[in-house]
């Protein structure tokens, strides 16, 4: 049977307690987000009703397999969202073959989020703004946006959003209730 040195056991740890620790503060700081993106694979979000906090739309361009195409980027200070579900048809899973991925997080205000980005080329359902300011110089209130984008900013924003197309999400956090994943062989098969 071997030991275990002491010293080089502690030498580990601790730095694998630092680069922890650095992770951890980097999260905090909106250093590193929260991503879902799946390869140039779109894939569907929709959720019963969300409630945000400075909301913010400007155009971009998304990377989807080889194609650039335009998209939308939505950014939400903060938001609550109830019922969400997101999914995408993967069409060529090794060994498997087409499949299904599923994620929900079902209940109302099942799931809060912070610094949310959107990535989305269709957005369907109901919008509701407050304090709404439209044309404006995105790059003023999104740091992401390239200066002179033209955008939508509102204090205030209510959706319930029946399917929206996505390309990509990203968040600095995200906490969720009552959450099911599903994989399933096949398409739409168990989607949202």
């Amino acid at each position: 049977m071997g030991r275990i040195s002491i010293p080089k056991f502690a030498t580990a740890l601790a730095a694998g307690l630092a680069a922890f620790g650095v992770t951890g503060f980097a999260v905090a700081q909106g250093g590193l987000t929260a991503n879902i993106a799946l390869s140039g694979t779109f894939f569907k979000v929709n959720m019963s009703h969300l409630e945000g906090e400075g909301l913010s739309i400007f155009v971009d361009r998304d990377k989807m397999g080889e194609e650039t195409i335009p998209a939308a980027r939505l950014k939400f200070e903060h938001a609550v969202a109830s019922n969400l579900c997101l999914s995408a048809n993967l069409p060529d899973v090794p060994g498997i073959g087409e499949t299904t991925f599923a994620l929900r997080a079902n209940g109302d205000d099942s799931v809060e989020v912070e610094n949310l980005l959107v990535g989305a080329t269709d957005i369907k359902g109901q919008l509701d703004l407050t304090n709404a300011n439209v044309g404006v110089d995105a790059s003023q209130v999104n740091d992401k946006a390239d200066p002179g984008s033209w955008g939508l900013y509102a204090q205030k924003v209510t959706l319930s959003a029946d399917d929206i197309r996505t390309t990509s999400v990203g968040a600095e956090r995200l906490a969720a209730s009552g959450v099911n994943v599903t994989v399933k062989r096949g398409s739409n098969n168990n989607g949202c």
